[in-house]
């Protein structure tokens, strides 16, 4: 079907497209109004490595910088949330926990790492943010400490403590778009349904009147024959034969 031909099945079958569009958009909408809200509560970390001199310093800042790439991975590791699932007695899977955060570098190229936490709850998005922060710090610190010394060259400290979650506004106006653009859809298919099955009626239609034309033509030329042959059979009467008279 070409757009030509599919702006001519909206135009006739525009009441389809109207019901099927608005039903399906209601029900998406009441969806999105019943969904449970989502809170999101975030802290920020920092790593940075002890230098003496400037140029010390300025190399730091970039092995630093490299290293948040490979701590954004360490954050929601099985180690990590299982730690904070015990200290906060948690009734979640590493995995599940694992779902709820959300770790990124920014701004990039810097030594920053920001902890996002999604959770039904805003109080428990902030626990888990602080606590997630805090317990990232003490296994940062294990294993960046050598091996027979008692200090580490690269620290993990918190720069921004979580606050109470706030619910994202941009999720339910997603939402709403996705259900519009959904309707949508679902209201050009049914015209395109509708649009099918009415070639297929006419076309139908228009077979049957050919029957019905070509039943008539052959009932015809079966009659012809039979006329033909009473004219044939028919044969002319005769004249009666004069009776003799007597002399």
């Amino acid at each position: 079907m070409t757009l030509n031909e599919f702006g001519w099945a909206a135009r006739r079958h525009w009441f389809t497209f109207v019901v099927v569009a608005a039903v399906t958009f209601a029900l998406g909408f009441a969806a999105v109004l019943l969904m449970p809200k989502q809170y999101v509560s975030s802290a920020r970390l920092m790593v940075s490595i002890s230098g003496t001199t400037t140029a010390s310093a300025y190399q730091n800042e970039e092995v630093a910088t490299r290293r948040v790439l490979s701590y954004i991975p360490l954050i929601t590791s099985g180690v990590v949330m299982q730690r904070v699932i015990d200290k906060l007695g948690l009734p979640l899977t590493t995995s599940q926990l694992a779902d709820e955060i959300d770790v990124a570098n920014v701004p990039p190229k810097t030594p920053l790492i920001d902890i996002e936490v999604t959770d039904p709850s805003p109080d428990r998005a902030q626990e888990i943010a602080n606590t997630l922060a805090d317990e990232f710090i003490v296994y940062a610190t294990a294993i960046e400490t050598p091996t027979g010394e008692d200090s580490q060259k690269i620290h993990t400290t918190v720069v921004t403590r979580a606050t109470p979650g706030r619910e994202n506004p941009l999720i339910p106006v997603f939402l709403g778009i996705l259900a519009a653009v959904v309707s949508l859809l679902m209201g050009a298919v049914a015209v395109w349904v509708r649009a099918v099955r009415s070639r297929g009626d006419d076309a139908g239609g228009e077979d049957a009147a050919g029957d019905d034309v070509a039943d008539k033509d052959t009932a015809g030329d079966s009659e012809q024959p039979d006329g033909v042959a009473l004219e044939t059979t028919v044969e002319p009467a005769r004249e009666p034969v004069a009776a003799n008279q007597p002399n």
